[in-house]
């Protein structure tokens, strides 16, 4: 599922638990910004996920995401999450 901040791969879950994968290329900016991103698509992740069926996913951020409100960011993950949810039948 691809989106203006972020690009989401994914499947059903193999484990009792959801699993989150992210990354984040040089071309996102600084470490330090990568890092900071990362920490955002986590805690929007452990926000949203657990109460739902299992899903092993990956998330490439995109430089978009760096300037954009956290709140833009959360809607946005979780329409690419739910869509890639209907696609996948979790």
């Amino acid at each position: 599922m691809s989106g203006s901040y972020f690009v989401v791969f994914g499947r059903r879950g193999e484990t009792e638990a959801s699993r989150l994968g992210i990354t984040a290329t040089r071309k996102v900016g600084p470490a330090a910004d990568r890092n900071r991103i990362k920490r955002v698509v986590r805690e929007i992740f452990r926000r949203s996920v657990p109460n739902q069926p299992p899903i092993d996913i990956v998330v490439n951020v995109r430089g978009a995401a760096l300037t954009t409100p956290f709140e833009r960011l959360h809607a946005e993950l979780l329409s690419r999450i739910s869509e890639l949810r209907r696609r996948i039948g979790s």
